[in-house]
């Protein structure tokens, strides 16, 4: 499938595209939009009506992908699942992104499953991804002590790590995606909330949207489900903040080990729906890419080699995370509350058991932990929803616990291995948190006596 990107100006196609779809961003007028309101954040509290060239096509770029991503239906290939896209995309470093279009191409086919096939253009100088209010840019103050930028969706993992950033000295950017309007309340609730147990330290909160809507041409009206490409778009955005306040701020991820790993449940779900964006083989591409083009920032993320539970017990005797761990959200679909009709409610709230909620809950097992949407047992959740797919997750992990309680360490190693290129020490590393997950888990579902013989616990591991 063949795409055309549109930016700032409407561009005649090439004779090789002239039967592709279009996504146009930031051309007024035209249908296919891809709107992000990025601009705003840059010029409203960094100060600035656009980034540098090199960051301008980062972004530009990723916002393209992201919209290929939830436009193009997998359902639409042979396999139900891997696409093959070529995509045009406008580009100010046109050298530079020529020069590291392969790696760029592998990096994003690991990303997202599918394989990606990109040619650039040169986009005008004149017609700039900027800002253009009226009035001069605010700079907020703050940020001249800023000395890091880091992720935060306003889940249980990014809210420990933003506690952790603050609480050791570092005064920090926290980047949101405002996937949806009450998380924005959500994410500023939480910060408020960590700042006022860590007074001295500074923060700021920057926080921005995207969405795509269906391209021109051969009308896509439904959208995909499965993006991965979600938090590639959240990540490049928090390295254009970076950039901006320094091109060697460091950009944190805080995101458990076992998630970043993200080893698919089932054999049946080897095209797993969750983000690959922290595995350390994405990530090390990545910054191999970046350097490429002259991006310095690094990246990191401290919790790589920790499990969920792990991270929540190193911050769980804190007030800040005692009075607000539960507003956290770690659910996949938190807003399906609306949509209960004997249970509407605007406000978005975790589920209890998707592939997300069951490794959060399976983290505070130590802790006082009830709001969720869905408060019966596990068995009863599975026969209240066994005509539908709302167990699907739980399905699946029922099945990854028992097949894990029949696989040696060796299997398991393999099972990492095949995940990514990924040096031995790493398998080792990866292998004490997916099994230390795993346990966790079972220790969580064991607590149903019916799932508790699902998942073969009468044979327990001996390894």
């Amino acid at each position: 499938m063949d795409i055309w990107i549109n930016k700032c100006i409407n561009e005649e196609r090439t004779t090789s595209f002239q039967d592709s779809l279009i996504f146009n961003i930031g051309v007024p007028g035209c249908g296919g939009v891809v709107a992000s309101d990025i601009r705003t954040g840059w010029h409203n509290l960094l100060g600035y009506t656009k980034v540098p060239e090199v960051c301008e096509d980062l972004f530009i770029i990723a916002l393209s992908v992201f919209a290929v991503d939830k436009r193009v239906p997998r359902s639409k290939f042979p396999d139900a699942w891997t696409r093959t896209v070529r995509v045009n995309i406008p580009v100010l470093e046109i050298e530079k992104w020529e020069a590291v279009k392969p790696e760029l191409e592998k990096m994003l086919s690991f990303l997202s499953g599918d394989i990606w096939s990109f040619s650039f253009r040169p986009a005008s100088p004149e017609n700039r991804y900027q800002d253009f209010h009226k009035r001069e840019p605010h700079r907020n103050e703050v940020l001249n002590q800023i000395n890091a930028v880091s992720l935060f969706s306003g889940g249980m993992d990014s809210y420990c790590g933003a506690y952790e950033l603050l609480s050791q000295g570092n005064n920090v950017v926290f980047v949101g995606f405002k996937e949806y309007d009450r998380l924005k309340d959500i994410q500023a609730d939480l910060l408020d909330g960590i700042q006022a147990a860590v007074p001295n330290a500074k923060s700021l909160l920057f926080r921005f949207t995207a969405k795509a809507y269906a391209p021109v041409g051969d009308m896509l009206r439904r959208s995909e489900n499965t993006s991965r490409s979600r938090s590639f778009l959240f990540l490049c955005a928090a390295i254009c903040v970076a950039e901006l306040i320094g091109d060697h701020t460091p950009v944190y991820i805080p995101e458990n080990g076992f998630i970043g790993l993200n080893l698919p449940m089932t054999s049946g779900r080897k095209g797993s729906c969750s983000t690959r964006t922290t595995h350390p083989y994405f990530l090390g591409r990545f910054l191999d890419i970046l350097h490429m083009v002259g991006i310095k920032n690094p990246i990191q993320n401290f919790y790589a080699y920790s499990t969920k539970r792990e991270i929540v017990n190193g911050v769980k005797n804190t007030e800040a995370f005692k009075k607000h761990y539960m507003d956290t959200i770690s659910c996949s679909h938190p807003c399906l509350a609306r949509y209960d009709k004997e249970r509407n409610s605007d406000y978005p709230i975790n589920c209890g058991y998707c592939y997300p909620c069951l490794i959060r809950k399976s983290s505070l097992l130590d802790i006082k932990d009830f709001r969720y949407w869905y408060t019966e047992s596990a068995s009863e959740f599975l026969k209240n929803n066994s005509n539908n797919q709302k167990a699907n997750d739980l399905r699946a992990m029922i099945s990854t616990l028992y097949r894990y309680k029949k696989i040696d360490d060796e299997g398991l190693k393999d099972m990492i291995r095949c995940s990514g290129k990924l040096d031995e020490e790493s398998v080792q590393k990866f292998l004490r948190v997916y099994k230390s997950t795993m346990e966790d888990l079972i220790e969580l579902l064991s607590e149903d006596d019916e799932i508790k013989g699902f998942i073969g616990e009468k044979c327990a591991r001996t390894d």
